[in-house]
């Protein structure tokens, strides 16, 4: 918290958990020590990272002050929203993808059983994967213990405390894997392998930061994923102690990835990751103090995910664990069921499970969206008061949930106007505490960008769009028919992809069905996930840059170009931008001004870079002890002033949300009080 009277500014499964804890809080920086501080996060897999401290990022004044972005809001084409809203993303296929772009055809998705379970004794070796190498190895593991529905292997069965295992396999077979299945659903049963068993793989060597993983991977044949065990999995730290509860939570939060993955496995990080979190909450497991550290600065994107490396790591499971938990505290179990089980993506996922179910506000009778739950949330982490309003402020199914506090402080009034920026649905406090009769004035920006660069040229481009577990495909037939000499296909591109995780591919196919994948100048033909399935972009190319590929040896034919985005689960980055697109050989030129330019896209969107911003905005008045919420309604402009009458000791705090969606740049504002 700042407190200033004129300037401020903004500043696989994440649960931190100790044994032998303290935790720290001081000056908004939260340090974990002791033997077992851990956070779990998910890509391809869902590790659970071991991290001795973790650091809250402060809410320092910036260097650089905001800039208000202020074009009449008329005046910003609502197009390039109305094309976003309306794009699919195609859920990405491995086996399709391996017949069309490696010739690996007609792969069966199950794989025979063996005509022998496997017993207590049974040795069997696994692909372990190191994440904080990047490597991929085998191990052989023995069976140890068996129960209906898990086997549980160890690459040091002598180590294994077996009194522990057992009572932690039980719990798993007889608590967790009900309740799960009951409240989110089943996983693929029998599954891949065609045994209704999970494979639980103690190993070493995950990771020196790593405590244990799922692999969705492995639910794949192997003949189209290198690195699959083929079987539904999880694999556990062998340094994890198997009788801490941590080890129970991590299951239970695990068990509801490998459910989601049969159910809904191209749904974005933030569901996924919060939903697996409400997993291990309605069982009984505590979360660990990634809520908590999510309250010291909740200025945090929640339709956004972030890697290990990001200092708002452990914050985003928090976020999305405590914004899922009102959801289910607020419109029950069934809506929260329906809202697991709902075949949208993202936030309209949200908005579509409150609309196929009639859901109105009782106070306005308006039907909710995912907006008006993200504003009422963002208000009960601040009130927590079942008193205040009609009772809606406040968990009841975690009332011991941590609150928010005030971003800035305004104690001397009048202030003059300061900036701020705050994220897409992510939140800012701002609290005026000096008595007297004063105006609270709010300017928002009322435009942002899309994207971190503008188009190459004019105004328009081509984007591929982003998603987990997709493949999204820009494809365009060309006519060589009159060529003799040599082609060239040029463009410019810019592109922010998960390095050695997602990739781009360019192709080209004589007849629609068989693709062969073009080397591209910036290209790759690193892979050291198994995830790529050929040259590919990944990484990021920084600016835009020109690539010129020869097409010379598809001269007298037809042919279509490909541009192909395939992603892997969890983390993805902005995607890749195209633009100015030539082949001189036949006179082929095309900048996206006018239109796509006979491009056929699935999930690649034609955009331009600007969206209009929009806020939500709420009032808290604390007086005399008693605390009243009442939203406030910007003007076209996003201009809004409050009137504010304050005695000693009272205080009024607005609340403010950016909610754009599709964009993860920020939102600037000013607020002024006279």
């Amino acid at each position: 918290m700042t407190e200033t009277p004129s300037r401020n500014s903004n500043g696989s499964r994440a649960v931190l958990i100790g044994v032998g804890v303290i935790l720290a809080v001081c000056c908004a920086c939260v340090l974990i020590l002791g033997a077992a501080g851990v956070v779990a996060y998910d890509r391809i897999k869902t590790t659970i990272p071991v991290l001795p401290t973790f650091e809250l990022p402060d809410n320092d004044i910036p260097s650089v002050e905001p800039t208000l972005a202020r074009p009449p809001a008329e005046s910003i084409s609502n197009a390039t929203r109305a094309t976003l809203e309306t794009a699919v993303i195609p859920e990405s296929d491995p086996y399709e993808l391996a017949c069309r772009l490696k010739g690996i055809c007609n792969v069966p998705e199950t794989l025979d059983p063996p005509a022998v379970p496997p017993k207590v004794g049974d040795k069997q070796k696994f692909w372990i994967s190191n994440s904080n190498t990047d490597e991929n190895f085998q191990i052989e593991a023995e069976l140890l213990y068996i129960t209906p529905h898990t086997y549980f292997w160890a690459e040091r069965p002598r180590d294994v405390n077996m009194d522990d295992l057992k009572r932690l396999m039980d719990t798993f077979e007889e608590k967790i894997y009900p309740k799960d299945r009951e409240f989110f659903g089943s996983e693929w049963t029998p599954g891949v392998d065609g045994d209704p068993h999970i494979y639980v793989v103690y190993a070493d060597n995950i990771g020196h930061t790593v405590a244990g993983y799922f692999s969705s991977a492995d639910s794949y044949n192997p003949a189209v994923r290198e690195f699959s065990n083929g079987h539904e999995m999880y694999v556990l730290g062998a340094s994890q102690n198997l009788a801490d509860e941590y080890t129970y939570s991590a299951l239970a939060h695990e068990f509801v990835h490998m459910i989601q993955f049969a159910s809904d496995r191209n749904d974005v990080s933030w569901i996924n990751e919060g939903f697996a979190e409400v997993g291990a909450f309605i069982n009984g497991y505590d979360v660990g103090f990634a809520d908590r550290i999510y309250a010291q600065s909740p200025d945090l994107q929640l339709n956004d995910w972030a890697d290990a490396n990001s200092p708002d790591f452990g914050a985003h499971y928090g976020l999305s664990f405590l914004y899922l938990t009102y959801f289910l505290d607020r419109f029950g179990e069934d809506a929260t069921k329906a809202l697991t089980a709902n075949p949208e993506n993202d936030l309209p996922s949200v908005d579509d499970t409150l609309a196929s179910l009639n859901i109105a506000d009782p106070l306005t009778g308006d039907l909710v969206n995912a907006d008006d739950v993200y504003l009422d949330w963002a208000t009960a982490m601040y009130v927590m008061d079942k008193t205040v309003g009609d009772g809606r402020f406040y968990y009841y199914n975690y009332p011991d949930a941590p609150k928010t506090r005030p971003t800035d402080v305004v104690s001397a009034c009048p202030a003059a106007p300061f900036k701020r920026t705050v994220h897409q649905y992510g939140v800012d406090y701002i609290k005026v505490a000096c008595a007297g009769a004063h105006t609270l004035r709010f300017e928002g920006s009322t435009a942002v960008p899309l994207l971190p660069v503008s188009p190459h040229s004019g105004k328009a481009h081509f984007w591929s769009n982003r998603g987990d577990e997709s493949d999204m495909t820009l494809t365009r037939e060309f006519d060589l028919t009159g060529v003799s000499g040599p082609v060239t296909l040029s463009y410019w591109t810019w592109f922010d992809i998960e390095e050695n995780w997602d990739y781009l591919n360019l192709e080209v196919s004589e007849n629609g069905q068989s693709w062969t994948i073009l080397k591209t100048p910036s290209g790759t033909d690193k892979n050291p996930q198994g995830n790529a399935y050929g040259w590919g972009y990944t990484g990021k190319s920084n600016d835009w840059i020109q690539e010129e590929v020869d097409l010379s040896a598809y001269a007298g034919k037809k042919i279509q170009i490909r541009f192909e985005y395939i992603t892997d689960a969890a983390l993805n980055g902005e995607g890749l931008l195209l633009d100015d697109v030539t082949i001189d050989a036949i006179g082929y030129s095309e900048d996206f001004e006018s239109g796509d330019g006979g491009w056929v896209s699935e999930g690649f969107a034609r955009v331009e870079n600007v969206l209009r911003q929009t806020f939500r905005l709420a009032l808290v008045v604390e007086r005399n002890g008693k605390i009243t919420v009442q939203p406030v309604e910007t003007a076209a402009d996003q201009t809004v002033e409050i009137p504010l009458e304050l005695q000693p000791g009272d205080s009024a705090t607005l609340i403010v949300a950016g909610v754009t969606r599709f964009t993860r740049n920020l939102a600037s504002y000013s607020i002024e009080v006279r």
